[in-house]
């Protein structure tokens, strides 16, 4: 089946009965395909808008809205992410929303599309915070689709394409949808989270190309034997970072090794490699038609045909320029990371974490490791302070997450998070990765054990008895810096346990007042303020004795810091 261009593909047509996409129950073939795109058509051609949103995790549904919009002539805009917050974001980027829905009965007769005037915009995490538009025309993604036909078109002969990758981003839109339709290719609609969503597919689909991504790749051996996916697909594809060499090595010993893809959003393509040896393990090589150059910073310049023209494209991507115009790359410039092949803007992170009404100063930061994670390291205002003390650093993290769950996806938001008092600087003021990294360094966060001699109580400067009764008694107490409480408790913050707060409320009643009882329980407790090293207190003690209960009050000199009721066994 011979390649056609995206343009005519609906005009020039297949046979009636040609496999285009398995749509988990059945095969859909072209004159059902065609059909439905045609009368989608219609109906977008019916309505006024230009931009049209199109979202949604089904792959043979998001094909037939943009087909069917692109033939209707219309603009489609497609998000990072369906988040709440991000869509908000978007709100002046689209018109309408696409809904997949086929209103119309009758159907649009189908020209060919223009290629240079069909415009599709993709989204990505800027730098700056908004999401940055990357428009596309259907010509520039039908030049790379070319490319890859003819780079791998004779490896995957009429393989189905199958894929744990999703479809909404560039990588899975070009590998999962665009390519397949070129080529005559039937896709599998099926987005195979699980392994043993994967190996159903692949046993039932027998011939396939897996189009996946590094985390994926890297997680599936932990979870199924390799040789237990039977068949094997011919061709497996990884993009949105590099495929860590264990990974790689692998898959390799089963004669599997990925051909992985480097690119972006903004330029398509880049380069491939296929780590089978030593030798090219770090080796990347442009795709045809794409020169490579070194800027001065050494940052990755290009030339390639799948951008708007001619000119030199700058990426963030520092590289090593190697004979027969290979690369090695060496890391990014920028403080955009990949964490799971999803593209993060760090800054962007940051400045929602400060929109936050608990949050003062915020760093994110990319952690190394098997799988990287975010860290996010956080100085909290009084309000914040007060909710770390009373409810815990979990509780605080869980509130900031969910914060940011409006603008990022689920995979994105910080697993490890840090409340230091400020955030750590050099000696000019400033804020550096590996200071950050330190934070989260393992036994980093536990603080050191106390030393035997560290002191438990608070040292007492003054003890006032109001009116001589000794039902109340007010305590001037300083808590000590090497006071032993501190050590282990909120690693990132030293702050006194409002346990130890209660604790040394009971011992002062029952030295200065006619406590009497057991303790029972505790009611009205609040901890209002967060009690730091070096701070005077002033513990004031009221003494209930016809209903044993001990009220007590601590304070510093600008506000109360925590206050309740202790009840004590009025029988005893």
């Amino acid at each position: 089946m011979s390649r056609q261009a995206l343009a005519t593909l609906l005009t020039e047509g297949r046979s009636a009965g040609h496999p285009v996409c398995h749509d988990g129950q059945r095969l859909v073939a072209w004159e059902e395909f065609s059909a439905r795109v045609a009368t989608r058509a219609a109906h977008f051609a019916e309505r006024r808008e230009l931009r049209w949103l199109l979202s949604g995790d089904d792959a043979l549904d998001f094909a037939l809205s943009l087909l069917a919009l692109l033939h209707a002539g219309k603009q489609v805009v497609i998000p990072p992410n369906a988040q709440a917050g991000t869509l908000a974001q978007l709100a002046g980027a689209f018109d309408a929303r696409a809904d997949g829905a086929e209103h119309a009965s009758a159907r649009l007769p189908l020209a060919p599309i223009d290629p240079q005037t069909a415009i599709i915009d993709l989204y990505t995490s800027g730098s700056t915070g908004a999401p940055k538009r990357i428009r596309k025309t259907l010509a520039q993604f039908d030049a790379e689709v070319a490319i890859l036909e003819q780079l791998w078109g004779a490896t995957l002969g009429q393989a189905s394409v199958v894929a744990t990758a999703p479809h909404q981003h560039i990588y899975g839109l070009l590998f999962r949808l665009f390519w397949p339709l070129s080529a005559g290719r039937p896709f599998d609609n099926v987005t195979c989270a699980h392994p043993d969503t994967l190996g159903e597919r692949l046993a039932l689909l027998r011939d396939c190309a897996l189009v996946s991504s590094p985390a994926q790749l890297a997680r599936l051996p932990e979870l199924v034997p390799l040789a237990s996916l039977q068949p094997a697909p011919k061709i497996i594809f990884s993009s949105g970072g590099p495929l860590p060499a264990t990974t790689a090595a692998h898959y390799h010993r089963l004669g599997l090794a990925p051909v992985e893809v480097f690119g972006s959003t903004e330029t398509g393509g880049i380069a491939w490699r296929r780590q089978q040896g030593q030798a090219f393990s770090e080796t990347w090589t442009p795709f045809p038609g794409i020169f490579v150059d070194r800027a001065n910073d050494g940052a990755l310049s290009l030339r390639s045909p799948f951008l708007a023209d001619d000119s030199p494209w700058r990426m963030d991507d520092a590289i090593e320029l190697l004979p027969a115009g290979r690369f090695r790359l060496c890391g990014r410039l920028d403080r955009i990371v990949k964490i799971e092949e999803k593209r993060l803007s760090l800054p962007d992170m940051e400045a929602r974490l400060l929109d936050h009404p608990w949050v003062s100063r915020a760093a994110v930061l990319a952690l190394p490791g098997k799988r990287q994670s975010v860290g996010a390291v956080v100085v909290l205002h009084d309000a914040g302070r007060q909710q770390l003390a009373a409810q815990g650093r979990r509780h605080a993290a869980q509130q900031l997450r969910r914060h940011l769950g409006a603008h990022f996806e689920a995979v994105l938001l910080p697993r490890r998070w840090r409340f230091p008092e400020r955030l750590p600087v050099d000696e000019r003021g400033k804020l550096t990765r590996d200071a950050l990294l330190e934070l989260f360094a393992d036994g980093a966060p536990a603080a050191p054990p106390a030393p035997p001699d560290a002191p438990l109580q608070a040292q007492v400067l003054a003890v006032r008895e109001p009116c001589g009764a000794r039902r109340q008694v007010v305590i001037d107490l300083l808590v000590p810096r090497e006071l032993a409480h501190f050590a282990g408790h909120f690693p990132d913050l030293p702050i006194l346990p409002g346990v130890v707060q209660i604790d040394w409320a009971i011992r002062h009643a029952r030295e200065h007042l006619p406590l009497r009882g057991q303790f029972t329980a505790l009611e009205n407790i609040k901890f209002q303020a967060l009690v730091l090293p070096d701070t005077q207190l002033e513990l004031t003690l009221t003494w209930d004795d016809e209903n044993a209960r001990l009220d007590f009050i601590f304070a510093n000199s600008q506000r109360r810091c925590s206050s309740g009721r202790i009840v004590f066994d009025s029988a005893a």
